[in-house]
C-alpha cells in the first residue's frame, strides 16, 4: 500500500504545482515545499521543476495572448499621416473648382450621393469613436480614386489612410452605390409605354423610327488573373474586361453587361445576350459592322450603291456616334478605367460597374465635364482600334439575317422617304 500512496501523493503534489505555478507563485518555493512534504529523489525534483518552468512559461505567454486581444486601438490612422487637404475641401477653404477637378460633381451633388447611401456606409451608434471616418469622407476617398489615374498609395496619403483603409472603404461604398443607385439609374425599357418613349425620342432627334439605343462595347484593362490568363488577352495586347453598353440618345446607359473576358468577340457577347425586340413593334438597336444584322440589330450598309443607303448610313453614324461620346464622358471622368486596375478580379466588375452608375448619376445631376478631355479620349479610342485584329470580321457572329436584311431596307427607305 505504500507505493500506491506514494504515486496518489505524487499525483497530488503535481498538481498542486500546477495550480500554485498558474496562480504565479515561485516555482522554487514549490519545489521545495513538495521535496520536504514528500522525499522526493533528485529526478523527480528536477522533472518537476523543469515542468514549473514549462507551465510558468505556457501561462505567461497565455497572459501576452490575452493582453494583445483585449489591447484598445489607439488610432485610425498612422501617424505621420494628414488629411488637411480634405479638412480644407470639406470647410470650403479651397475653391468650389476643386469639387468638380478633384472629385467629379460640385458639392450640393456631392452630398446628394451621400445621403443616398448613407444608411449602408454609416457605422452603428455603438461603434461610432471620435475619430471614426463619415460617410463623407468614405466617399470622397473612393470618388478621388476613381477619377485619376493613381494608385492606392497616392489617395491613402491624400486623405491621412492606410491602404487597407482605402481598400476596405471601396468595397463598401462600391457595393452601396450598386445595390442601391444601379436599379434606378441603369434600366432597359421594358413595358411598351417606355419603349415607346424611348423610339419617340431617338426619332425626333435623329430621324430614325423603333430606335431602342445604341449598342458597343469597350475593353477596360485589368491585371493579369492568376487562373485562365490566356482569355483576358485582347487584340490591344492587354488584359481586359470587354464590356457591353445600350445607351440613349442622351448618351446615358441603359443597360451593362461586365462580365466578359477580353478575347471574346462583340459579335459573341450579342449572341449569349437577350435584347428584347421579337415584338410587334420591332424596336431595334443600333450598331457597328463587328455586329450581326438581325431584326433588332441594325448595321450599316457595306457599300454604299444608292442615295438612299448613303443617307442611311449617315444617319446611323450619327446616331451611334452617342454610345461612343457616352464612353468618351464615362473614361474622361473616372480615368481609373483608363489604366490597369490595381485590384482583384472579383472587386474589378462592381468598381466598372460602379464608374457607369455615377456617369448616369452626374449625367441626370447636369454635371459637365471638359469638351477637350471627351474628344481626346475618343481619338485615343478610334486610334487604339485601328488594327486588322478589330478591323477582321467574324464569319461566325457578323452573319446577315434576311429579315435583318428587309428591316433594314425598310428603314432606309423610310429614312429617304422622312427628309423628301
Amino acid at each position: 500500500m505504500a507505493p500506491t500512496n506514494n504515486n496518489i501523493y505524487k499525483f497530488i503534489a503535481s498538481l498542486i504545482s500546477c495550480l500554485i505555478s498558474a496562480l504565479g507563485n515561485i516555482a522554487t518555493v514549490t519545489t521545495l515545499v513538495l521535496t520536504h512534504l514528500l522525499s522526493l529523489n533528485r529526478n523527480q525534483v528536477q522533472l518537476i521543476s523543469l515542468m514549473n518552468m514549462d507551465l510558468q512559461k505556457i501561462s505567461k505567454r497565455h497572459q501576452k495572448n490575452i493582453k494583445r486581444r483585449v489591447k484598445k486601438r489607439r488610432n485610425w490612422e498612422n501617424p505621420g499621416r494628414s488629411d488637411i487637404w480634405w479638412r480644407n475641401l470639406e470647410s470650403g477653404y479651397l475653391l468650389t473648382e476643386e469639387w468638380i477637378l478633384n472629385l467629379r460633381m460640385d458639392y450640393n451633388v456631392f452630398m446628394k450621393l451621400v445621403d443616398s447611401i448613407r444608411h449602408h456606409i454609416s457605422l452603428s451608434p455603438r461603434f461610432v469613436r471620435r475619430d471614426t471616418f463619415s460617410p463623407e469622407r468614405r466617399v470622397a476617398m473612393v470618388l478621388y480614386y476613381l477619377k485619376d489615374k493613381g494608385s492606392f498609395r497616392m489617395v491613402a496619403n491624400t486623405f491621412g489612410v492606410s491602404k487597407a483603409t482605402l481598400s476596405v472603404s471601396l468595397r463598401l461604398v462600391c457595393c452601396a452605390i450598386n445595390l442601391e443607385l444601379g436599379p434606378k439609374l441603369i434600366k432597359f425599357p421594358n413595358t411598351n409605354e417606355e419603349i415607346n418613349f424611348m423610339t419617340y425620342k431617338f426619332e425626333s432627334k435623329f430621324g430614325i423610327p423603333l430606335v431602342l439605343g445604341c449598342f458597343d462595347g469597350t475593353h477596360i484593362p485589368i491585371q493579369q488573373p492568376q487562373d485562365n490568363c490566356h482569355d483576358y488577352f485582347c487584340y490591344k495586347m492587354k488584359y481586359s474586361l470587354n464590356c457591353q453598353a445600350v445607351g440613349d440618345e442622351k448618351g446615358r446607359f441603359t443597360d451593362v453587361e461586365i462580365r466578359w473576358p477580353g478575347s471574346v468577340h462583340d459579335a459573341r457577347i450579342y449572341a449569349n445576350k437577350l435584347v428584347p425586340g421579337y415584338s410587334p413593334v420591332l424596336p431595334f438597336l443600333l450598331e457597328d459592322p463587328a455586329y450581326p444584322l438581325l431584326p433588332n440589330l441594325l448595321k450599316e450598309y457595306p457599300h454604299s450603291e444608292s442615295d438612299k443607303h448613303a443617307l442611311f448610313n449617315n444617319m446611323l453614324r450619327s446616331a451611334r456616334n452617342q454610345i461612343e461620346c457616352a464612353f468618351g464622358r464615362l473614361k474622361s471622368r473616372w480615368r481609373v478605367l483608363n489604366r490597369c486596375i490595381d485590384v482583384d478580379l472579383e472587386l474589378t466588375t462592381p468598381l466598372v460597374y460602379t464608374c457607369f452608375v455615377l456617369h448616369n448619376f452626374c449625367e441626370d445631376n447636369e454635371v459637365v465635364i471638359h469638351s477637350e478631355l471627351i474628344q481626346a479620349k475618343i481619338v485615343a479610342e478610334k486610334r487604339s482600334q485601328c488594327c486588322d485584329h478589330h478591323n477582321k470580321l467574324d464569319k461566325l457572329y457578323t452573319y446577315n439575317l434576311s429579315r435583318g436584311v428587309q428591316t433594314r431596307e425598310a428603314v432606309a427607305q423610310y429614312c429617304d422617304k422622312y427628309l423628301k
